[in-house]
């Protein structure tokens, strides 16, 4: 992920020229910035900010944002090795068999495949596309990383979004992991719609793409746990988009209180993800 200074007080998505169609306080929706969904940039002040895609809710300023909710039932897929895609270290294809679920045509596009076991375990490829799948159909995987070591038929594939495509306010209860906190209001995206059996891309939709925190000083909403200075914080079970004082088996720490905080308002604390 790239890294560059930000020394002006102007929004941080200046940094990127191609910008052409701005909705002023609420996002940005130049498609170009599809490729860029998880750069990060560190700012002139010390925080570090990271290009997200928004999701199909609102975001308000100051909130804790989730990964989009992780799909079980795109893990720990079949391979399958037939001549044309013969999954061999250096190539960047790959033939898989989908489950019971629909795939949607490149759902996982930018994020990244896994291989969870058998032959070549351990690898972690990025995605550059993959094409659309019925139930129990096979589709390929274009990867932008050359596999490493040469994949068969034991091996099995998991489809893992890229954490900040489709963010979401982080929920109550967990269903991905928190990825930072949203500096200014974002729009909601308008979802792409798909073929409900063969999973083909119907209808594009309207992403909006904006910037949030991922460490240093930021002002975040609070729940109605109190939280001293220099407590370890983490996402709240209580109020969702809020955060609350860490606990080591229920609730991982995403940073520090740097003040004493009250229910229901932003405090400030340091954030580390």
């Amino acid at each position: 992920m790239s890294r560059i200074s930000q020394r002006s007080a102007v929004a941080p998505l200046n940094l990127f020229s191609q910008a052409t169609s701005v909705s002023t306080g609420t996002g940005y929706v130049d498609p170009s910035f599809s490729s860029y969904v998880g750069q990060r940039f560190d700012l002139a002040d010390g925080r570090e900010v990271t290009l997200v895609q928004n999701g199909a809710v609102a975001l308000a300023a100051g909130v804790l944002v989730q990964s989009e909710a992780e799909v079980t039932a795109h893990e720990k897929l079949a391979m399958t090795v037939p001549a044309a895609y013969p999954a061999t270290a250096g190539l960047n294809q790959i033939l898989v068999t989908n489950g019971s679920t629909v795939l949607n045509q490149n759902k996982f596009a930018g994020g990244f495949v896994v291989v969870a076991a058998g032959t070549g375990i351990g690898q972690y490829l990025r995605i550059n596309s993959h094409a659309a799948a019925a139930n129990a159909g096979t589709f390929v995987v274009s990867l932008m990383d050359a596999i490493v070591t040469t994949l068969d038929a034991t091996s099995k594939i998991s489809l893992v979004q890229n954490p900040y495509k489709n963010v979401i306010i982080n929920p109550t209860t967990a269903t991905g992991a928190p990825v930072g906190v949203s500096l200014y209001p974002l729009a909601a995206s308008t979802a792409p719609t798909y073929d409900g059996t063969s999973g083909a891309l119907t209808a594009a939709g309207v992403q909006q793409y904006g910037l949030i925190q991922t460490r240093g000083i930021v002002s975040v909403l609070v729940d109605n746990t109190v939280t001293n200075v220099g407590y370890p914080v983490g996402r709240s079970a209580a109020t969702a988009g809020t955060v609350g004082v860490a606990t080591l088996t229920t609730v991982g720490q995403i940073g520090i209180a740097a003040q004493t905080l009250t229910s229901a308002q932003n405090g400030v604390i340091y954030l580390a993800l």
